[in-house]
């Protein structure tokens, strides 16, 4: 699976990790160290454990991607997946993002 991670802010950020974590869309965690510069963007490819019949949908499944700025931050980015005709996974093309604070005790 690939993403097109884009850093819209003011200051570079540094990817540290990368996750599916869906029963049906499954990646490990994955380490990162990655620097994307304000206003530019990069590309993120994860291999993908998707073992399902051709036409059938996955709902829900999405990415755990951790970074790094002034605090570190976990967006997950949830997409609707589909099974092509092998089998290959198809992901919609609408992208729903949410972005949390990870706070350390």
């Amino acid at each position: 699976m690939t993403w097109r991670i884009a850093n819209d802010g003011n200051e570079p950020v540094r990817l540290l990790s990368a996750q599916h974590p869906h029963s049906q869309f499954r990646t490990p965690e994955t380490k990162i160290d990655r620097e994307i510069a304000s206003g530019s963007d990069t590309t993120l490819a994860l291999p993908v454990q998707f073992t399902e019949s051709p036409g059938v949908t996955v709902e829900n499944p999405f990415l755990i991607l951790r970074f790094r700025d002034s605090g570190e931050w976990r967006l997950l980015a949830r997409v609707r997946v589909s099974a092509g005709t092998s089998g290959e996974p198809i992901a919609s093309r609408s992208v729903v993002v949410n972005i949390q604070e990870v706070r350390t005790p």
